[in-house]
């Protein structure tokens, strides 16, 4: 008897057992699987992975397949969206987020904003969002906020006796800025520009550095009250005065006052963190995320708002996360997209001084700002030379609403390349170059 009592508790067991494995059979295949695209460098790879394994704790019903994608994103991805198998959410290029998002590659975001009070265009920064359909829909924002400012090393401001920019943005004038690259200057024989015998073919330390792309020299063309196309995008104002004087007085750091090196010299130089850690530069134009290298350099690192030339203005960009329209699961797909996009949920990108947080609260609540400016890595003047010049100055770049915008980037680099060179003064190169971009304007996405 006791046999067969034990025989039945067993078959209960065993039955019991297959049951709780078909559950759980069951519950695995339930889960709802996403694929996330993206790139960066090393770092950013972890912390993407790291915010990716959070959002599966968080949601246990969605797994996320990481797919990282360090060289021909684009190529990669479109072939992906082409084969009917694409991203449900990832990172995507801005010269092709737009058009992708006119032709229905990419998710209009609106509806589901609509429904959920998380995300509002006022939670954001306001000039960090992609708007089309003239302004009546949105693909979403940057992964995280980025903007233009100037970097220096406060070891050579004091070795020199000279005093630090201002950290509030309008109070440092170009003639200031000017002077004080003048004064940084040297050659081998410590030797400033404007002296009797100073020698520009063998400068020791250059006052100032700086890219010839859009981002480090549209701020100071808008700063002199020029642009390069009218607020329609219709028009081309390139060449117009203010343009061409702007552009010409970044041109005369390298040529008439020789405080910044040649495009030709920058070639051959290390990375602006390198520059500015030897002594080679003394300040830098360049993004907010030169701070993750310009951090574990060693020296006093100290950073401002651009020079004003009339008003101050501050260039924010930063290519968006998206969730690609042929998800089939979007409501899983804006969860994800939400997590990716929440600066708490890439935080270790933001304190090592990557990104920058797209949340206006973190902005706005000291609570908030405290959470990710970190000592040693933000200057002490960040707050007011950053946060402030953002909030207050802040304006998005070209890529955010101007349609062919890549062509038109492409044909204003190389129409302004012998004007680097020091071939040509800026009003010639302008005029050439407004001829040739006059015919790719096709106006706005959001107008």
């Amino acid at each position: 008897m006791l046999a067969k009592k034990w025989s039945k508790f067993g078959i209960l067991v065993i039955v019991a057992t297959l049951c709780l494995g078909l559950v759980g059979t069951v519950a695995s295949a339930a889960k709802v699987k996403l694929k996330y695209t993206y790139w960066g460098s090393p770092l950013e790879k972890k912390a993407q992975e790291d915010m990716l394994k959070d959002f599966m704790k968080a949601y246990p019903h969605i797994e996320v397949q990481p797919i990282y994608i360090p060289s021909d994103y684009v190529t990669k991805v479109t072939a992906m969206v082409a084969a009917n198998d694409p991203p449900d959410v990832g990172q995507l290029a801005e010269a092709q987020a737009l058009p992708w998002a006119e032709e229905g590659a990419v998710l209009d975001i609106t509806p589901l904003m609509e429904k959920d009070p998380e995300v509002s265009y006022e939670s954001r920064l306001p000039m960090t969002w992609y708007l089309y359909d003239g302004g009546k829909k949105t693909l979403g924002t940057n992964l995280a906020a980025e903007v233009m400012a100037l970097w220096y090393n406060k070891d050579l401001f004091d070795q020199a006796d000279v005093a630090y920019p201002p950290a509030k943005a309008g109070e440092w004038t170009w003639d200031e800025f000017v002077e004080t690259a003048i004064a940084l200057t040297k050659d081998r024989n410590g030797l400033h520009p404007g002296e009797a015998g100073f020698d520009p073919n063998n400068i020791e330390t250059y006052g100032v550095a700086f890219g010839t792309w859009f981002a480090p020299i549209l701020p100071f063309v808008w700063s002199n009250g020029g642009d390069w196309f009218n607020d329609e995008g219709t028009e081309t104002l390139i060449n117009q005065p203010e343009s061409v004087e702007a552009m010409q007085k970044l041109n005369d750091l390298i040529y008439k006052y020789h405080v910044a090196p040649t495009p030709t010299q920058m070639q051959t130089f290390p990375a602006f963190n390198i520059l500015l850690q030897t002594k080679k530069v003394a300040m830098v134009v360049d993004g907010q995320w030169a701070l993750l290298d310009l951090a574990q350099s060693r020296f006093t690192l100290g950073v401002a708002p651009l020079p004003t030339l009339k008003e101050p203005v501050c260039l924010e960009l930063g290519a968006p996360n998206v969730i690609f329209a042929g998800t089939k699961h979007p409501q899983e797909a804006w969860l994800l997209y939400k997590w990716s996009t929440s600066a708490s949920s890439v935080m270790p990108l933001i304190k090592a001084g990557l990104w920058m947080p797209l949340q206006t609260e973190y902005y706005t609540n000291p609570e908030k700002m405290n959470e990710w400016l970190t000592e040693g890595v933000h200057p002490p003047e960040y707050k007011e030379a950053i946060i402030d010049y953002v909030l207050e100055n802040g304006r998005r770049a070209p890529a955010y609403y101007m349609r062919n915008w890549e062509e038109i980037d492409r044909a204003i680099g190389q129409g302004f390349s012998n004007f680097w060179l020091g071939k040509e003064d800026a009003q010639t190169a302008a005029n050439r170059v407004a001829e040739t971009i006059t015919p790719l304007l096709q106006g706005r996405y959001d107008r």
